[in-house]
């Protein structure tokens, strides 16, 4: 009897064990089949790894998706945990995405897809998001206020979308958040006070927005904060000197926005900064000299701002400085030698100050230094022979002061130099031929200064040149066949010297210029024809000088040019017809010359000509009508 009762009811048992096991398989596919329902509302590529996802036959196991789709992670029980769909080529949007659910979802992460539309409100359905991640795609539309009540999240990223509206205050009650970015969208109106309360945060990216207002004080409480970055916004008003209590902070990016006031002193006690950067903004007043506490400072970027009084002694401390940018501000007095010390530094530009008194020989010690731009100031004194011992230097620019004496010839030992801007300055005596060995030289720019002496044939070497520019000295002798070799120069400028002989035939060489102006000078001797090969040519001037014989044929070839001066020579012989063939010539200049026989009609072609001058010459013949129609 015993036996039999056993075999009547172990059946019910066995049911009654498992019962479990149906509902919780129900409970899997109903999420696995809403997955399968959100998949046929995006478009996918073929190759996708989305692809996996495919229909579940009748008799399948409820963990199919929790083993063999790509993304799907589950919990113990079968429900999905993680959903990972970055860089899926997804398209699509979010309406029928099973919110309502996915109730043990804790990682979302959609990042680098095509999803577009809003984010639906339905997200605080995903009550046990810990990590939430819809960053590179096309989202609109505002964020969600609901957001707030996902009270889990550690990791909220919406950036690089295309969000609108304001920062909803209810993002203050995720306190659990170490890292909220928001960044690369369109969010307007003020930075909410109430992220204040996200004691817990790490990293802030609010950068690359529209956002205005001033920067909230309360954003001081955030102790744990290590990266704050808001910069390329409307942001106005000071900088609050609360942000000087963020003492893990080791990068703060303000720069491009509004601000102005003062840079608080309290910036001081932010001893782990590594980059520091308010530049493009409209602060005033003095650089604090407690920003040289901020020795492990890396970069200090406090350019385009209306900053003024002296450069800091103290910022010669900051031995980690690789990136020092404090250029256009209205900073006055002299370079102080201590800036010698940074020997890590990279870059530095003090251009576009009023910056006077010598250039400290100690620069000479920055043998790291690739960048040194110290242009369009008031220093003086003579360059420092120094300088030849940065070897490591790409951009040497001093122009725009009042430098005076020679060019140092050891400037040749810069043999990294890609660009060499000297002008407007008052520097004198001759153009050194040992500048001739810096042949990975781009740019060189001498004019505007009282040189004199010959144009070194040495130039010749720099094959790598594309802009020769010694205009505006006292430069004598001939110029050098040698800058014939130059066949990468777009743009020679010789003129305003005293150079005196004919023009090489060589210059016919350089095929890529755009420019050549040798003007104001005694050049005599006629004009080569092999000019006619530049056909990349848009100016060619060859004003005020002592040329002569005919205008040549081939100038015609000029198809490219503009702008045409050859007045004040003595240019003899008709005009040619083949300058009718110039089409995009604005500027006709054959004054003062003497020329003879009729204007020719051709000239009538040239319906971009707004300045025809052919005075005080001996041309006969009656005026084109084709000229008159102009």
């Amino acid at each position: 009897m015993s036996s039999s009762i056993f075999l009547f009811f172990s059946p019910a048992l066995l049911i009654l064990t498992l019962s479990p096991i149906p509902n919780f398989a129900s409970s899997s596919l109903q999420e696995a089949n809403a997955l399968l329902k959100w998949k046929t509302s995006l478009q996918i590529p073929n190759n996708s790894l989305v692809s996996s996802w495919i229909s579940l036959p009748l008799n399948s196991s409820a963990l199919v998706p929790c083993t063999s789709w790509f993304g799907v992670v589950c919990n113990a029980d079968g429900s999905t945990q993680r959903l990972s769909l970055s860089s899926c080529g997804l398209n699509g949007t979010l309406h029928q995405f099973p919110f309502s659910l996915l109730h043990n979802l804790t990682y979302l992460d959609l990042t680098i897809n095509n999803f577009f539309g809003p984010i639906p409100q339905e997200i605080r359905l995903l009550s046990k998001l810990v990590y939430l991640d819809f960053s590179v795609n096309k989202f609109s539309g505002v964020i969600p206020p609901e957001i707030g009540n996902l009270r889990q999240l550690t990791i909220l990223c919406i950036y690089s979308n295309n969000i609108s509206g304001t920062i909803p205050s209810s993002l203050g009650n995720l306190k659990s958040l170490t890292k909220l970015s928001l960044s690369g969208n369109q969010l307007s109106g003020s930075i909410p006070s109430t992220l204040g309360y996200l004691t817990s945060l790490n990293v802030l990216y609010l950068f690359r927005n529209q956002l205005s207002g001033p920067i909230p004080i309360e954003l001081g409480n955030l102790k744990s904060l290590t990266d704050l970055e808001v910069s390329n916004n409307l942001l106005n008003g000071s900088i609050p000197s609360s942000l000087g209590n963020l003492t893990s902070l080791n990068v703060l990016y303000l720069h491009n926005n509004q601000l102005s006031g003062p840079i608080p002193i309290e910036l001081g006690n932010l001893k782990s900064l590594t980059d520091l950067e308010v530049s493009n903004n409209q602060l005033n007043g003095s650089i604090p000299s407690s920003l040289g506490d901020l020795t492990s400072l890396n970069v200090l970027y406090l350019y385009y701002n209306q900053l003024s009084g002296r450069i800091p002694i103290e910022l010669g401390n900051l031995k980690s400085l690789t990136k020092l940018s404090l250029s256009n501000n209205q900073l006055s007095g002299s370079i102080p030698s201590s800036l010698g010390d940074l020997t890590s530094l990279n870059v530095l530009y003090l251009f576009r100050n009023q910056l006077s008194g010598p250039i400290p020989i100690e620069l000479g010690n920055l043998k790291s230094l690739t960048n040194l731009e110290v242009g369009n100031n008031q220093l003086n004194g003579s360059i420092p022979s120094s300088l030849s011992d940065l070897t490591s230097l790409n951009v040497l620019y001093l122009h725009h002061n009042q430098l005076s004496g020679p060019i140092p010839i050891e400037l040749g030992n810069l043999k990294s130099l890609t660009k060499l801007g000297l002008s407007n300055n008052q520097l004198s005596g001759s153009i050194p031929s040992s500048l001739g060995y810096l042949t990975s030289l781009n740019v060189l720019y001498l004019y505007y200064n009282q040189l004199s002496g010959p144009i070194p044939i040495e130039l010749g070497n720099l094959k790598s040149l594309t802009d020769l520019e010694v205009s505006n000295n006292l430069l004598n002798g001939s110029i050098p066949s040698s800058l014939g070799n130059l066949t990468s120069l777009n743009v020679l400028y010789l003129h305003h010297n005293q150079l005196s002989g004919p023009i090489p035939i060589e210059l016919g060489n350089l095929k890529s210029l755009t420019d050549l102006e040798v003007s104001n000078n005694q050049l005599n001797g006629s004009i080569p024809s092999s000019l006619g090969d530049l056909t990349s040519l848009n100016v060619l001037y060859f004003d005020q000088n002592q040329l002569s014989g005919p205008i040549p044929i081939e100038l015609g070839n000029l198809k490219s040019l503009t702008k045409l001066g050859l007045s004040n020579n003595q240019l003899s012989g008709s005009i040619p017809s083949s300058l009718g063939d110039l089409t995009s010539l604005n500027v006709l200049y054959l004054f003062r010359n003497q020329l003879s026989g009729p204007i020719p009609i051709e000239l009538g072609n040239l319906k971009s000509l707004t300045n025809l001058e052919v005075g005080n010459n001996q041309l006969n013949g009656s005026i084109p009508s084709s000229l008159v129609s102009h």
